[in-house]
């Protein structure tokens, strides 16, 4: 956010300068007199970036393309662009046109990464893969239904991401209220992660407690859930720095009901997060990523 204000700050002020220098008097009346043509390509400048087909390339496209259309327009001026004071003036076009793009781009460019952050906090962005509890009712229903009827294994693994493992060190109150946020953030991000190495049938969900996440993987015993548990706590840490733990509980030698493998799951976790460390690594880190 203050990379944003900054950046538009800066732009402000040389916006401001541009279309008031020639209110300057550097000795004689009128010294700095721009072509009108200048305030256009600044202000065409200025609002290229602000489109996404311009702020995935560099400001030098922007910068090339206000000097072309800036040198083509005072090519068709017959006052003179060279000599004196004039080569002075000039100059001083091309630069504020060229100050303004790259400046437009750079506050273009905070401003998009400011939504994108957003858009994850507020987990608007799901890649279709997360989900809440009561809209994956169903789909977890169905699942549970295959399993009883073909006797195949499901199971569920309630990963949390704690965001205390940052070590924020702010006021109190601050410091809760940006713990609450990064909470979601890292849970968005952790989201983004899991859905890129699980398989499109295992289900994502967010549970109601602050960085957990609920993962229904069907066809998936105990032992393989918790070597799946291993790894994504590993890509965790090893992705966004910060601290995984996880449970799991598996249908049906655990329970028979989703509710009861969750809440058992949520019991090993709580087990896990009282020892003091994190789930055992066994041979997680070797086993090869599921492609989605």
């Amino acid at each position: 956010m203050s990379t944003l204000r900054r950046r538009v700050i800066v732009l402000l002020l040389w916006l401001i300068v541009g279309f008031n220098i020639e209110r300057l008097n550097l000795g004689s009346v009128d010294t700095i007199d721009l072509e009108s043509v200048t305030y256009v390509v600044i202000a065409a400048v200025v609002l290229l970036p602000w489109f996404s087909v311009f702020q995935k390339r560099s400001s030098l496209l922007v910068v090339a393309l206000g000097w072309v259309a800036l040198g083509t327009a005072l090519a068709f001026d017959s006052s003179p662009k060279f000599g004196g004071v004039h080569t002075y003036l000039t100059l001083v076009e091309f630069i504020l046109a060229a100050g303004a793009a790259v400046l437009a781009h750079r506050a273009a460019e905070a401003l998009e990464e400011f939504r994108r952050a957003v858009e994850i906090i507020t987990l608007r962005d799901k890649n279709d893969r997360l989900h809440s509890l009561s809209e994956a009712q169903e789909a977890i229903q169905t699942q549970m239904s295959v399993s009883r009827r073909m006797h195949r294994p499901l199971s569920v693994i309630v990963l949390e991401a704690d965001a205390r493992s940052l070590n924020m060190m702010i006021h109190r109150f601050v410091q809760e209220l940006q713990r609450s946020m990064m909470q979601r953030y890292v849970l968005a991000v952790t989201a983004r992660v899991l859905a890129r190495h699980l398989r499109r049938t295992d289900l994502i969900i967010e549970d109601g407690k602050p960085g957990r996440l609920i993962v229904v993987a069907p066809e998936t015993s105990e032992e393989k859930a918790e070597l799946l548990g291993d790894r994504l706590a590993h890509l965790v840490q090893d992705r966004l720095g910060v601290t995984a733990r996880y449970g799991v509980a598996a249908f049906p030698e655990r329970s028979l009901t989703f509710e009861d493998l969750l809440e058992t799951a949520q019991q090993h976790l709580r087990r896990s997060q009282q020892s003091g460390s994190d789930a055992p690594v066994r041979e997680a880190l070797h086993v090869p990523e599921v492609q989605v």
